[in-house]
């Protein structure tokens, strides 16, 4: 009988800290998976010719970051277009517009994403004469920031005909009009209707964003997310799959499908299912008028097909309606209780106390937004009397309410570190603490975008442990030995999605080849 050789490892990280296992100097990987921890002495014997030697010098391996709930196509247009969320005056950003302009064609039109006026100085947006003024000759769409509404400037309004005698604006729109009655520029509950009118974005122009995009989140140490659009359909579930085969998005990939759509989920899983895509949810959003009978009967279809339940909350009444319809579809789900979907509260904006328990007790998840605190904390300031109930994390914690950490990217950036490190001080951008008795402990802040981020989305990763899937990022030093302003700021070195090397800082990824010399970097 021929004995069987050992396991040889694709993938060997050594001499550094591996978190959460301080025996453990060394991480070895084979076949996408974990095959062994602990200190390099004891790893060698599986080292073999063709193993890749990567020298970790002190460096520190934590599971790879999973981003719960974010925009994925408008965060890569927003990467790669002109962003404006780091202006706070309308003169800055009206400033930027006119720059874009002079680089612009006539009659070409301009996309701009990030005006939020609560983040402005002068707690307003532009006004339509200010965006004609600045880009005269081009349409403009500028986005704002909670991708809920847009300006236009009058080329665009024109173009549109949204000015037009018998237009007929989309179900639940509201176009602004200033006091003589004109359009005012900004048009609210119209981001679907405006995307389906604009110019296409050509095929080479998706893949070359969702490339740029990909390539951020994998310097910011992401592995895998959850895109949360309410408008995905089959297509765009589709759209996710080829993207994932050419290989322009090189992390695990969840999509949820809108509520709307529902009626094409098995259409939409079948064409994810050839490309590791996963459709894992449906996307409710609710309004004050919610029609309870029929939001539960949708819920309900959605838990028919197997699939998550994930409901935008930010206000008081939208958590009531989402924990009603939660109840509803409980009460009457008639298979294994464990076989029963996962329900999500997302963002969960707005909290309070009497419902921490009753969100428990449905053992609903609630997908929280710590980055909030710190990019937009300065439009909650202004309402001391709202700030205990905002982004709650140890409160639900302590009553056992699971937690799953998310950027909502591109609301804000799609860098969980920032957000951890937010979770951990609950600090503004201008420094000011928000609740700071809702902070999390710098491994409870990890696990948000680790181990329950991943148990949330059915990934068997987020823990350094033999047989999980290898998604895991190097940093240049060991996270809980340091402040929330130091990993906010801290470089990820390495990032490794299924057992290769997708991000190196400095240079390209050494893993992808597997007919490497043995070597040691």
């Amino acid at each position: 009988m021929v004995a069987t050789p050992p396991v040889k490892s694709d993938l060997v990280l050594h001499e550094g800290i591996i978190l959460g296992h301080p025996l453990s100097d060394s991480i070895a990987i084979g076949a996408g998976r974990i095959l062994a921890h602990g200190p390099f002495a004891d790893l060698k014997a599986l080292v073999g010719p063709r193993t890749h030697l990567l020298k970790l010098a002190g460096r520190t391996v934590v599971p790879g970051f999973i981003d719960s709930h974010l925009h994925y196509l408008e965060a890569a247009a927003a990467v790669t277009g002109l962003a404006l969320y780091r202006c706070r005056t309308l003169g800055d950003l009206l400033a930027d517009l006119r720059l874009a302009a002079g680089r612009t064609p006539p009659g070409n039109w301009i996309r701009a994403f990030g005006c939020d006026e609560s983040l402005l100085i002068e707690k307003r947006g532009p006004t339509r004469a200010e965006l004609d003024l600045g880009v005269p000759k081009n349409p403009l769409r500028l986005r704002h920031q909670t991708l809920h509404a847009s300006w236009l400037n009058s080329r665009a309004i024109a173009l549109l005909g949204l000015e037009a005698p018998g237009f007929e604006p989309p179900v639940g729109a509201n176009l602004m009009r200033d006091a003589s009655g004109k359009l005012s520029g900004l048009v609210i509950g119209m981001e679907e209707w405006l995307a389906e009118h604009l110019p296409r974005v050509t095929k080479a122009e998706t893949e070359s964003r969702a490339r740029s995009l990909s390539r951020e989140l994998a310097a910011a140490g992401v592995t895998a997310f959850t895109d949360a659009t309410v408008r995905n359909n089959a297509e765009d579930v589709a759209l996710f799959a080829r993207l994932a085969m050419s290989g322009s998005i090189c992390q695990r990939i969840g999509v949820m499908i809108g509520a709307a759509h529902l009626q094409s989920a098995r259409q939409a899983g079948e064409a994810a299912q050839s490309a590791g895509v996963g459709v894992v949810a449906a996307k409710f959003m609710l309004s004050a008028d919610c029609d309870l009978p029929d939001l539960s009967r949708r819920v309900n279809l959605a838990v028919e097909l197997g699939l998550d339940c994930a409901f935008h909350v930010t206000e008081v009444e939208e958590l009531e309606h989402a924990l009603a319809a939660i109840e509803v579809a409980k009460s009457e789900y008639a298979g294994a209780p464990d076989a029963l979907p996962a329900f999500r509260i997302e963002h969960g904006g707005m909290i309070p106390p009497n419902y921490i328990d009753r969100i428990f007790a449905l053992g609903a998840w609630v997908v929280t937004n710590p980055g909030f605190i710190h990019y937009r904390g300065a439009k909650y300031v202004q309402e001391p009397g709202l700030i205990p109930h905002l982004y709650r994390a140890k409160s639900l914690s302590r009553a056992g309410v699971k937690l799953a950490g998310a950027t909502d990217a591109p609301v804000t950036p799609a860098k969980p570190l920032a957000a951890i490190a937010a979770a951990i001080s609950r600090t503004t951008v201008d420094g000011i603490q928000l609740a700071p008795e809702e902070a999390l402990g710098t491994e409870q802040s990890f696990t948000l975008f680790t181990r329950s981020a991943a148990r949330l989305m059915r990934l068997d990763a987020g823990d350094l442990e033999a047989g999980r899937l290898a998604d895991l990022v190097v940093l240049a030093k060991d996270p809980f030995t340091l402040r929330p302003s130091e990993i906010a700021n801290l470089a990820v070195e390495v990032t490794i999605v299924d057992g290769r090397v997708v991000y190196e800082r400095g240079r390209p990824a050494i893993a992808s080849s597997d007919s490497a010399d043995l070597q040691t970097p």
